[in-house]
């Protein structure tokens, strides 16, 4: 797993998988941090990209694929191996540029997340 992978991890509370952007490796005991990938766009703090600029994402009923910055979730390695973690892909240049830009806007997440 390297910063920049979409990877799917099942989410036991939710009882199915989900996917997430990598913006920090899990290594040395450390917890990995992860930004959710959502389909609703209507969420504070979220950047909103049509699902076909993520081509290894499936296509959501909004057709959207909204990018979380209001929360970082942090996974382990022994929580993405019991979660069953899988990179599937990495995110697009095009919308990495844009999702950098768009951390300037994000009120939600304190600064050191937000770095």
């Amino acid at each position: 797993m390297k910063i920049g992978d979409i990877v799917k991890i099942f989410a036991p509370v939710a009882g199915y998988e989900k996917y997430h952007f990598c913006v920090c490796i899990p290594e040395n005991g450390n917890a990995g941090c992860f930004l959710f990938l959502n389909s609703d766009p209507t969420y504070k703090d979220c950047l909103a990209v049509d699902c076909n600029r993520i081509p290894c994402l499936p296509v959501s009923k909004t057709g959207k694929t909204a990018i979380s910055f209001s929360l970082l979730m942090r996974y382990n390695e022994e929580k993405l191996r019991l979660y069953s973690a899988q990179v599937i892909g990495d995110m697009p240049k095009d919308v990495l540029a844009e999702m950098i830009e768009f951390t300037n806007t994000v009120t939600s997440l304190p600064s050191n997340d937000r770095a």
